[in-house]
């Protein structure tokens, strides 16, 4: 009953470490699951229940859902099968 709780509330400096590297928002894996992801949400849409402007986005939707995919499998398919520079197993 006799001891003081003392509560120190002065702001301390705060340490910042420096850090070096690359901070990755999404990986290829993200990407592709987004893209496969809207093309599932598309498929079977009907466009002709739709305006013309819908339409449009639909299928600007299905064309940079396959640009993302067709990029992205690429970049995983050379990161998976590069071949070192010596190698003559081509």
């Amino acid at each position: 009953m006799g001891e003081k709780l003392i509560i120190d509330d002065t702001p301390q400096p705060e340490v910042e470490e420096e850090m070096e590297g690359e901070i990755l928002l999404s990986s290829s894996h993200d990407y592709i699951t987004s893209a496969v992801q809207a093309l599932d949400a598309l498929d079977g849409f009907d466009t002709a229940l739709v305006s013309k402007a819908d339409e449009r986005r639909v299928n600007r939707i299905k064309r940079q859902s396959l640009k993302l995919l067709s990029f992205y499998i690429n970049e995983l398919y050379d990161e998976t099968f590069e071949s070192p520079v010596d190698s003559d197993n081509d």
